[in-house]
Parts: structure tokens; C-alpha cells; sequence
């Protein structure tokens, strides 16, 4: 797996590993990233499962999420590297930083927000919170 773990900024930070719900989070957030298994990733969903993201403003669902992985991954692939995060009840918060450089050598790295609702041991939803103005050099365009 190429998601690595920063060293720790804050006192009281809990890992992924610290909450069975956290661990779901991070585990999904790997599958995104280079070397994931995106299968594996996409089956820790509920199947009424939502995506929203600061970059449409516009929910979808876990397909068409997969559809938009599938065309990303085929332009950049991302390391992922864990910043924090938190965890309260089905609720998981995770701030990293993604890294890569697209087929045609354009650099992208972010730091980006992503909020995990939980239900039964799966993901419900995730809302994802970037830097808009990557958008553009994580598709290529």
C-alpha cells in the first residue's frame, strides 16, 4: 500500500486503528489510493450509500463513485497520507493529504477532509472536503 501515516501533530490524535469505525474509514481511503484494491474497498459500503463532494456539490451513489474512481485512477494515481483522525460514534473523521502526478507529469497534492457516517460495520457515506482548484489536475483537465 503506498498510504503512509505523518508523524503525529496533535497530543490526543487517535489512529485509524483506535475504533473499529475509524479503521473502516481508513481501510476505504486505502482502496482509493495506488495499489488499492478498489473491489475490496467498494464492498465496505452499504448499498444505499452516498458520496458528496465540495468539488460538484452534488451527491451520488457508491457506482457512480466506482465510475469516477475507475476514470481517475486511469489519469493519476494517489498516496494518501493520514494527517488525523476522529472518531464519535458512527461518525469518522479523517484529514490527510493526497500526493500524485497525472500520466502527463502534472503534480497534484492536497490536504482534504473526508466525513464517514457508519451503519451496521459498513460506510453509509462519505463527504469529501479539497482544494476546488486541484480538481482540474486530478482529471487531467
Amino acid at each position: 500500500m503506498t498510504a503512509h501515516y505523518l508523524p503525529r501533530h496533535y497530543c490526543d490524535v487517535m489512529t485509524p486503528f483506535d475504533a473499529p469505525n475509524a479503521e473502516l474509514a481508513w481501510m476505504f481511503l486505502q482502496s482509493l489510493s495506488e495499489g488499492g484494491d478498489l473491489d475490496e474497498g467498494f464492498a465496505l459500503l452499504t448499498e444505499d450509500f452516498s458520496y458528496w463532494s465540495l468539488f460538484t456539490r452534488e451527491s451520488c451513489d457508491k457506482e457512480a463513485l466506482r465510475r469516477a474512481t475507475d476514470r481517475r485512477k486511469q489519469s493519476v494515481e494517489l498516496t494518501i497520507d493520514l494527517l488525523r483522525c476522529i472518531n464519535e460514534g458512527d461518525t469518522v473523521v479523517v484529514e490527510a493529504y493526497a500526493t500524485g502526478t497525472s500520466t502527463d507529469g502534472e503534480q497534484y497534492d492536497t490536504p482534504f477532509v473526508c466525513i464517514f457516517e457508519t451503519r451496521e460495520g459498513c460506510i453509509a457515506s462519505m463527504r469529501e472536503y479539497s482544494d476546488t482548484r486541484s480538481y482540474p489536475k486530478l482529471l487531467g483537465g
